[in-house]
């Protein structure tokens, strides 16, 4: 996948951040009410405040600016679950007191500043996360979606639109791209929480991912839609009826769905 530099013509890197920034809502706007296919340039050109042909000359055209305002999408999501993966290791190296902000200049050793790639930031963030309870790691991890959701309502309508319409460019390699940083983060997490003892060691740790990414996207997925939700209502829940609704489904991930003492 192309980054943002490749993505957008010089002439819109060059512009000022303000003026980039009206440029992008507009579009974010546009494709998150109507989609791809038939969102309007018309519309984003007008609400950005700039002409058809200066649109253009910033992106070659409409599908370059769809994914590259995807990538976008998939950069805040980073930067958000870094955010919680910061505190994380604040949290375990600071005997759980500390918070993200008083733990910061530990979580930069922790990850070796701007240095370390993706991976081995991930990494590390497991390996710190590891004296913390597994699922509790999870939850938060959770309650970040929750929060990004909430923060960039607009953001996630457009990762939606393209997990369920199939006329959107390169739609595949999008969701690939969003699934690949899923492995890269849970990856290592679920890792050590087999060599934990968290949860089982019997269980591949390929269906572990798998089982931790669909639960937690699908409950941020009802969270952000009304119309995916099942019957949890949970777009409608207050802060304290949501966090129990968290609860439950960390729960379920730890203790699984048999009844106690069963048999098979």
């Amino acid at each position: 996948m192309e980054n943002l530099q490749q993505l957008a013509r010089t002439t819109f890197s060059n512009l000022p951040p303000e003026k980039q920034e009206k440029i992008v809502a507009a579009a974010v706007g546009e494709f998150s009410r109507h989609g791809y296919k038939k969102a309007s340039i018309n519309t984003i050109v007008r609400d950005a405040g700039i002409s058809k042909g200066s649109l253009y000359q910033y992106f070659h055209n409409k599908e370059v600016l769809f994914v590259f305002i995807f990538e976008r999408f998939t950069l805040l999501v980073k930067k958000a679950v870094a955010a919680q993966g910061r505190a994380n290791v604040a949290r375990a190296m600071d005997g759980g007191s500390t918070t993200a902000e008083q733990g910061s200049s530990n979580v930069a050793r922790a990850m070796d500043g701007e240095s370390a790639t993706a991976e081995q930031g991930y990494s590390r963030i497991a390996e710190a996360g590891s004296e913390l309870d597994f699922f509790c790691q999870v939850g938060r991890v959770l309650l970040a979606g929750i929060e990004f959701i909430d923060r960039h309502p607009d953001y996630f309508q457009i990762y939606l639109r393209v997990l369920f319409e199939q006329d959107v460019p390169m739609r595949e390699k999008l969701l690939a791209q969003v699934r690949l940083f899923s492995r890269e983060y849970f990856g290592p997490l679920c890792q050590a929480g087999q060599q934990s003892g968290a949860i089982r060691n019997d269980i591949p740790l390929a269906v572990v991912i798998f089982i931790l990414d669909a639960t937690l996207d699908r409950f941020l997925q009802s969270y952000a839609q009304g119309a995916l939700d099942s019957d949890l209502d949970l777009k409608q829940s207050n802060r304290e009826e949501l966090l129990a609704q968290v609860k439950m489904i960390l729960r379920v991930l730890k203790e699984g769905l048999a009844a106690c003492g069963k048999q098979q």
